[in-house]
């Protein structure tokens, strides 16, 4: 807990200082992420990995001293640091959403304005942009799925655990 406030900011300062703090953590994970890129699966990467392994060593410790600094700051400033508060769920719900609706702009209808489409290069689109939107609404249906089945699956055990409590009075 953040002992009481003893620094001359006023509550903008605070936010553009806890918001910078932020941004640059997240410009940290994207360079680890760019790290790492040899381990990706990505179909289209976007950097040549030219890093050598003990770079990388040196690199991530001076991630790890910056984000140190980054929270030494705030807490010299008695700035809380905001708990993570948006589900991975969600994350990956709104992707897949982006990612449906960028396949179905691959559908010849989209595609007029690029120029005329031969009836088997359209009847291809189409089956392209059916086959990715399957397979996307398939992995959404899945994450639904599994998110449903462990809230029954916590609702189960918080309802045996009141039972249990009944129980021992």
């Amino acid at each position: 807990m953040i002992e009481e406030k003893n620094n001359p900011l006023n509550s903008n300062h605070e936010r553009r200082l806890s918001t910078t703090c932020r941004y640059i953590d997240k410009l940290l994970a994207d360079i680890e992420a760019s790290l790492n890129i040899s381990s990706s699966k990505r179909a289209f990467p976007h950097y040549a990995l030219d890093i050598l392994p003990a770079q990388t060593r040196v690199i991530e410790e001076y991630i790890f001293r910056i984000r140190t600094q980054l929270l030494r700051t705030l807490d010299g400033q008695y700035i809380e640091r905001r708990p993570a508060d948006i589900p991975v769920s969600r994350l990956l719900h709104a992707n897949l959403t982006f990612i449906d609706i960028a396949a179905e702009e691959l559908k010849p209808e989209h595609m007029r304005g690029y120029g005329e489409l031969p009836r088997t290069a359209a009847e291809e689109l189409n089956g392209i942009a059916a086959e990715l939107q399957g397979l996307v609404r398939q992995l959404d249906r899945y994450l639904i799925q599994s998110r449903e089945k462990l809230q029954d699956h916590l609702d189960k055990m918080k309802a045996g655990g009141d039972s249990k409590n009944e129980m021992a009075s």
